[in-house]
């Protein structure tokens, strides 16, 4: 095992459970899980995202990313429609209500990072988002 995995493993445990959704106001999130928001907002980029594009964005199987959707959709915050290059596809797309919902969130994720970044000196944070992209890449292999 790699020295300090015991470390990294703690401080992302910790990084994660600080900006889990259960610390926002409950009503910022429309009732959805982290899966369903990382979802919607990978909709989002893409003008016709296929089931297929999803499972593979979000690490899902195809059958995860139609659970997924089919939440978002009973929300009203996507709608599947069928492909106008391939009629065989499913795409989905954020409806204005999700559009809506999204940016309320990146809102609230980054009005507390803004409080976050505040409390360290800019020489220490290009450090951390150095540091970061490093961790980030090393994960894509």
């Amino acid at each position: 095992m790699a020295e300090n995995t015991e470390q990294f493993v703690k401080y992302i445990d910790d990084i994660v459970w600080q900006f889990g959704i259960h610390v926002q106001d409950s009503s910022c999130c429309y009732g959805m899980s982290y899966a369903d928001i990382r979802a919607l907002k990978e909709i989002s980029f893409e003008c016709d995202c296929s089931m297929q594009n999803i499972a593979q964005k979000l690490g899902f199987t195809k059958s995860g990313a139609t659970r997924v959707v089919d939440r978002l959709e009973k929300k009203g915050l996507a709608e599947r429609r069928k492909s106008e290059t391939d009629g065989r596809v499913c795409c989905v797309s954020p409806t204005t209500k999700g559009r809506e919902a999204l940016d309320e969130i990146n809102g609230n994720a980054h009005a507390r990072m803004n409080e976050i970044v505040e409390k360290i000196d800019e020489p220490m944070r290009q450090i951390i988002l150095t540091a970061l992209s490093s961790f980030l890449s090393a994960t894509k292999t």
